[in-house]
């Protein structure tokens, strides 16, 4: 009996791809595509970096078969990489200060509909996603990671390269930072009225 490719972990389907099937492998991104382009959107807020960065994710699996020891899970060990690929982005971009024309070309290229704008209707709360825009990128990565990927304490301080007590004391500042922000919004909301 085959089993269907929507019931495979990740590990498994990575264990197939790693015994030469390199459908297992499409499958594989499949499985991350999606959620990873959040995360790593959450980061750097450039569709195009977004999707580059993503790509690069999946092209260091396939480079280094043999870097993921199954220590985590196989989306806490693709996750982390996708991250310190992000940050390393974020740092070189920081340098560079300027804005292309191209980028401002692609800020809104569908009859007003962005990457952005999809986020925030996915999102439970757009209000929510627009604070978190405002957090310091580590706390935003954070909360990403535990309440939008359901990611353990364990499994996001692997991803973010922390430990696990680091991870709540983040979290814990990065809820507060939220909440600041999210009465700073209905105060400023309120002056309008």
């Amino acid at each position: 009996m085959e089993v269907s490719a929507t019931t495979l972990s990740g590990e498994e389907l990575y264990q197939r791809f790693k015994s030469g099937d390199n459908g297992a492998f499409e499958e594989l991104v499949a499985l991350y595509e999606e959620e990873m382009s959040k995360f790593v959107y959450g980061i750097v807020r450039d569709s195009h970096e977004t999707e580059h960065l993503v790509i690069d994710t999946f092209a260091q699996l396939v480079l280094n078969k043999k870097s993921f020891e199954g220590k985590s899970s196989l989306k806490t060990y693709l996750f982390g990489i996708a991250k310190n690929l992000s940050m390393r982005h974020m740092k070189k971009r920081s340098k560079e200060q300027h804005i292309s024309f191209e980028e401002i070309a692609e800020l809104d290229i569908s009859n007003g509909v962005t990457i952005q704008t999809v986020l925030e209707k996915e999102a439970d709360s757009s209000r929510v996603v627009n604070a978190m825009r405002d957090l310091k990128d580590e706390y935003h990565a954070v909360l990403t990671l535990l309440y939008y990927e359901d990611m353990s304490y364990k499994e996001a301080a692997k991803a973010m390269n922390k430990s696990e007590k680091q991870i709540k004391d983040l979290a814990y500042r990065a809820k507060i930072a939220l909440k600041k922000r999210l009465d700073q919004r209905a105060v400023d909301r309120s002056k309008l009225k």
